[in-house]
Formats: structure tokens, C-alpha cells, sequence
């Protein structure tokens, strides 16, 4: 069994236990997290020096698209129902297996080169057992740790033929998957059931998703806006009633969500996860994390699709917070001026600070940069429902770890390590990623042969797909 390393860092365990340890050890071995202490005394195959820099469990995506990479940038500008219209209706019928195979390897790479480790793979164009195929060949690949979220697809259906709200989703494949390559829990690659859930099936095949799910014990996940036109009334108020919900699910979005059907949500141990930066470009409803927060759940967070934003959870983790906080202030300023004048007073002295005529600023914060590493870490990890295997350092757990430096201009003076990692860092001030305890990436560079030639690859697949989608057939 090999062993490694890593000393006199600064580690950001995100265990309560142990806390944080500057200077701090870890002794990774085989693919476990053997010891983590301000000093660990032992010999190992390898050592790292980590001094000045700051090792802690790797970030963890609780929602991403690979399968999109190809087609990065085409979104920005989106509005409305466009995401729905041009790239399901129009441009994921055009996906070939191959195509699928090396969007999803990129952009699993990507995020390695990024400091996750873990990904929640909401893979929701497979058309076809190849198409799954190629995206589950690609996850192994890639070398990330992933729950594959197997979907299904969303085009317009021709005359004659069902709306995808009304198809079930296909058990069978889905136990072909079990039964096959994706029948371990404790594998690198791991299976979860993507269902169209109660905004976007009927209640019939809302039931029957949630159902199987639960048969085969499979985490199921669904994407929800709770808007007046999703098609199960009542919404998760409707599927709880009928015994169907319970940790064993994830729902992502859920911005237009009533606080009595959020409580329902949390009060049955699901996960919420909110994909801010993406639900800033169409939303007026902030995300979720905050109200989940407040009535006693761990809010999740993750990149969505790349189409429109960066999958870049560095961002995502600044986005969370900044959004929040920008929110959560404007709150209290609502609170303030509707509140009884001995009341608003009260509030003021507690929260603000007036300067001079009118002027007020925020004296206590609503959002710790340290909760939201929590929600990029142990939180996505409970939201995959891998918190025992990953998302803290732990003697006993996986060795999904990350090293960042410090001796980059925009990062070098910053102080607090918490702090440096959400609101400083980037994707080059990752030095080292550890994934079960293999290293993906040392000194900053993948450890990922032909990676130039696979990058040439996508350009070419995001040509031709969009070369295909420019001819009149392709419509």
C-alpha cells in the first residue's frame, strides 16, 4: 500500500472535531485518509511539502451538465424559455454518442482542473443505450468520482407521437445500468435516476419515476421551478402525501417555491440544490440556499449547465455568497421600514449603522464565507448521499483532497485561508487534486495523457453540431 504526505499546510478539514490545522499533516493511505494531525509521525512513500499552502476536501458539484461542454458560450444571452427551445428542442437530438462522450470527458476534466473531485452528472439526453454508454465511459475515463444521473430527453414530439411529460421514465435501461456497470454503491462511478419530477410530468409518470426509484434504492433528482404551471398540483406537498419523499431525493432550482412546500422538502431530509450564477440569468426569485438554511436543511449548491455560465465552482461558491448576502440585506431593509418606529429602532442598533442623512450599511453579516465551503463540500456530499465515504478529511474516508497555493498576485496576501479559498482562488491556484487517494493533478497540470488531442476533439464536435443545426433538415 503506498502512502503520501502532505506537510505543514494550513488544512481546512470541515470536520467540527478537528477543526482547522495550521500547521497541519495529512497521511494518505492506499485510497484512505489515515491520519490528519498538527503533526503526523510516520514515513511515506511520498511527501509533499505544503507550506503556504492550503489543503482541504475536494469541492464537490452538486449539479452539472457535462454532456453540454461542447457548446460553451452559445447561451449567455439567453432568456426565457430559449435553453428549452434551441439547445433541447433543437440541438441535443443532433448528439451522437460520440459527441456525448467527449463533452462529458472535457468537462469532467475540467472540473478535476478545478478542484472537485465529486460531480453530480445530470446526464438528460440519452437517447439511446450507446448515448448513455458513451457518457458512462467517459465519467470512468475522466478518473472523477461522479453520480451518474441517467435522464431523459426533452424534444418537441412529432405529430402522433407523446409529450416527454407523459413517458415514464425507462425502467429498464435504468435496470440494465443497476444490474451491470453501475450496480456498486461504493465505486467510483456510481448510478442515480434524473426524473422529470413534479414540474415536468404528470402525475401518473410523476409516480411511477419516484417509485422506481425507490425500488432499486437509487437517489432520484429533478429539476423544479414550483411555478403555476408545473403539472402535478401541489407539487412536492402532493408526492410527500403519498409517502414518496424522502432523503432519498434531490430536487435543483425550486426558486418560485412556497415556504411550506421548501418546509415539506426539508422536514423529509431531501436536498435542495440552487445553481445560482444560471438562475441569475433568467429568475427573479433568488436561489434557495438561504430559505433552506433557515428552516434547519444544508443548503447544496453546484454549476448547472455551461451553455450559459462557467462550470467553475469557485464561482459558484462567490455567486452563492455574494447573491445571498445582496438578498438577505435587502430584507432587512424591508424589515426596517415596515416595522413600527420603537421596533425599527430596536432592529437598527442590532443590524445597522446609520451614517450621516439616510445612509445605512450592514453591520453583521447574513452568510459566512465558511458556510458556503461547507455547502461545496460536506453539504453536496450529503446531497449525493456520499457524506460517509467523502466531502470532509477524516481518518477512514476516501482521500478526496485538494492543495491550493498561495503565491499567486491575486492571492498571495490573503489572509484567512477560509476566506482565500471562496472568495480568492481560481482554478491555477490548484496544485495538487487527490482522488482516492490517485493523484489527477500535480504542480497545477492534469496527469491526463493526450489531453490536446481530446480538446481538438470537442472543437470538432461542437463544429459539427452546430454546422448540422444550421441545416434546414436539423429543424
Amino acid at each position: 500500500m503506498s502512502t503520501v504526505l502532505i506537510r505543514n499546510a494550513c488544512v481546512l478539514t470541515m470536520e467540527p472535531a478537528t477543526g482547522d490545522l495550521d500547521p497541519g499533516d495529512v497521511l494518505v493511505a492506499g485510497d484512505r485518509i489515515a491520519e490528519v494531525a498538527p503533526r503526523v509521525e510516520a514515513r511515506a512513500d511520498r511527501v509533499i511539502d505544503g507550506t503556504g499552502a492550503i489543503v482541504l476536501p475536494g469541492l464537490i458539484n452538486a449539479h452539472v451538465h457535462t454532456w453540454e461542454t461542447a457548446l460553451r458560450g452559445i447561451g449567455c444571452d439567453w432568456a426565457g424559455s430559449d435553453y428549452y427551445n434551441f439547445f433541447h428542442a433543437k440541438l441535443a437530438p443532433l448528439f451522437t454518442p460520440e459527441d456525448t462522450f467527449i463533452g462529458t470527458l472535457i468537462g469532467a476534466l475540467a472540473q478535476v482542473d478545478g478542484g472537485v473531485t465529486s460531480i453530480f452528472d445530470w446526464c438528460h439526453n440519452n437517447s439511446t443505450p450507446a448515448h448513455t454508454d458513451a457518457a458512462v465511459d467517459a465519467l470512468f475515463r475522466s478518473g472523477v468520482r461522479a453520480v451518474f444521473g441517467h435522464g431523459t430527453v426533452k424534444p418537441h414530439p412529432r405529430p402522433g407521437e407523446p409529450h416527454f411529460s407523459q413517458i415514464p421514465h425507462p425502467v429498464g435501461e435504468i435496470r440494465r445500468l443497476r444490474e451491470g456497470r453501475l450496480s456498486r454503491d461504493d465505486a467510483l462511478v456510481t448510478l442515480a435516476m434524473a426524473i422529470l419530477g413534479p414540474d415536468y410530468s404528470t402525475p401518473e409518470v410523476c409516480r411511477h419515476d419516484f417509485r422506481a426509484a425507490r425500488d432499486l434504492g437509487l437517489l432520484s433528482s429533478a429539476h423544479v421551478w414550483g411555478r403555476a404551471n408545473r403539472l402535478v398540483p401541489g407539487g412536492y406537498r402532493a408526492i410527500a402525501a403519498e409517502g414518496l419523499l424522502g432523503p432519498d431525493h434531490n430536487a435543483v432550482h425550486g426558486n418560485y417555491i412556497e415556504d411550506d412546500e421548501l418546509k415539506v422538502l426539508v422536514d423529509s431530509g431531501a436536498s435542495v440544490t440552487s445553481t445560482t450564477t444560471g438562475e441569475l440569468n433568467n429568475h427573479v426569485r433568488p436561489s434557495l440556499s438561504g430559505r433552506v438554511r433557515r428552516l434547519g436543511g444544508y443548503p447544496s449548491i453546484g454549476t448547472d449547465s455551461e451553455v450559459g455560465t462557467k462550470g467553475d465552482m469557485f464561482g459558484a461558491m462567490r455567486s452563492a455568497l455574494r447573491v445571498q448576502r445582496f438578498f438577505a440585506n435587502q430584507e432587512i431593509i424591508r424589515e426596517m421600514e415596515g416595522a413600527p418606529q420603537g421596533a425599527a429602532a430596536e432592529y437598527a442598533r442590532e443590524n445597522l449603522k446609520t451614517i450621516g442623512t439616510g445612509g445605512s450599511f450592514i453591520e453583521k453579516v447574513s452568510f459566512t464565507a465558511r458556510e458556503v465551503l461547507e455547502w461545496a463540500t460536506i453539504n453536496n456530499a450529503r446531497a449525493l448521499r456520499i457524506d460517509h465515504r467523502v466531502g470532509s478529511l477524516k481518518p477512514g474516508k476516501l482521500a478526496d483532497l485538494i492543495m491550493i497555493r498561495r503565491d499567486a498576485l491575486h492571492i498571495v496576501s490573503a489572509q484567512d485561508p477560509v476566506q482565500a479559498v471562496v472568495s480568492y482562488a481560481q482554478t491555477n491556484d490548484v496544485d495538487t487534486v487527490m482522488i482516492a487517494g490517485r493523484i489527477a493533478k500535480e504542480k497545477g497540470k492534469l496527469n491526463f495523457a493526450g489531453l490536446e488531442e481530446k480538446c481538438g476533439e470537442l472543437r470538432a464536435s461542437a463544429q459539427r453540431l452546430l454546422s448540422r443545426a444550421r441545416t434546414p433538415a436539423a429543424h
